[in-house]
């Protein structure tokens, strides 16, 4: 059965290694260190599930006794546009909400967690923001602004990571008042 952008992405384990390997290339035993707690069979299910969907692509295969190691990249941007939404019910919305939610609140915790009882705990020197806010935009001046974020992120997605670079989790979303 063949799923949907959507059906891809808005699940919870899968949203986490889009997230996982958003930033760089990465093998399965990476994206398992990233995501701990879930087996290593059903991550490389969902990892097959991704690359059948075409959100993943395999960029390389080496051979490590007797077994081959992939490395994963992403083959498409991993958002969800007029075309992937269209058709979907009030229920399978809210649904898509609690999961990129649950999502974000994932990550607060690992955040959260990865910091000591006895180091020094400073969000806003390790660059934490959180905001909200409203803007007053017409139709156009939305796309405009949805494309000029795109022109500044879709760059910075290709970094590669470096000993200066810190992975940085992010998120933006927009609901109509």
């Amino acid at each position: 059965m063949q799923s949907t952008k959507a059906d891809l992405l808005l699940h919870p384990i899968r949203l986490q290694i889009i997230t996982a390997i958003s930033t760089q290339q990465m093998t399965a035993k990476g994206l398992a260190e990233l995501i701990p707690g879930v087996p290593l069979t059903t991550l490389y299910r969902h990892i097959n599930t991704l690359v059948e969907g075409g959100l993943l692509q395999v960029v390389g295969e080496t051979q490590i006794r007797g077994t081959i190691e992939r490395t994963y990249a992403l083959a498409s941007l991993p958002s969800l546009r007029t075309d992937d939404l269209q058709g979907m019910t009030r229920q399978e919305y809210q649904q898509a909400f609690q999961i990129y939610l649950s999502s974000l609140m994932g990550a607060a915790q690992r955040y959260l967690a990865s910091k000591g009882d006895n180091e020094a705990f400073n969000p806003l020197a390790d660059g934490v923001e959180l905001s909200l806010g409203t803007l007053q935009l017409s139709d156009e001046e939305f796309k405009g602004m949805n494309k000029r974020i795109l022109e500044i992120l879709v760059p910075l997605a290709g970094n590669p990571p470096t000993p200066k670079r810190r992975r940085r989790f992010f998120t933006y979303l927009f609901i109509p008042q």
